[in-house]
């Protein structure tokens, strides 16, 4: 196989995961990027299947948690801040799990943000609840608005990603 390169060009071996979430995230973004691949392969980037089962990806989920996140482009929400950081943990380690573990390296004067082990979450007070993501991180269940900026703050320097553009964090409007 022959590549050819410019200067402003490098090939890199990627995991084959790495770029399905790659593909995933960008088709949700650019429409015309999941037409391509429709056309020339009858199927979506990142199945082997049609996509006529699929549900459109013009079909708006209501969002319904408290508190809500964007995450390259995909908006979510949950009841607590805990939840929330759970979820960006979980999609943070779809797309680059090498960041979680510099993330795990990190930890405050209280705290780690994310541990393999329960216990080092909260080293110093091994009595406060932690909970477990999907993706098998612990993190604290123990967490403030600020103490999830700087956590989210913290993901972002070690994946490379900006905090507020990359990765975004408000507290939803609740109707009353």
């Amino acid at each position: 196989m022959k590549a050819e390169t410019s200067a402003q060009t490098a090939l890199v071996s990627l995991p084959i995961s790495l770029i399905e979430a790659l593909l995933t995230i960008r088709s949700a973004v650019d429409e015309d990027v999941a037409g391509v691949f429709r056309t020339i392969t009858g199927t979506s980037p990142c199945t082997s299947g049609p996509t006529s089962n699929r549900p459109s990806p013009d079909v708006i989920v209501p969002q319904s948690g408290k508190y809500s996140a964007e995450f390259l482009g995909t908006t979510f929400s949950e009841n607590t801040l805990a939840a929330l950081f759970g979820r960006a943990i979980d999609m943070m380690n779809d797309v680059a799990p090498e960041a979680l573990v510099e993330l795990a390296a990190i930890h405050t004067r209280s705290r780690r943000f994310v541990a393999r082990e329960p216990r080092d979450i909260h080293p110093h007070n091994p009595h406060l609840p932690t909970m477990l993501t999907q993706s098998g991180w612990w993190i604290s269940k123990n967490i403030s608005q600020d103490q999830l900026k700087q956590a989210l703050r913290a993901l972002c320097k070690v994946s490379g990603l900006s905090f507020g553009t990359d990765l975004k964090f408000s507290q939803r409007q609740l109707h009353r």
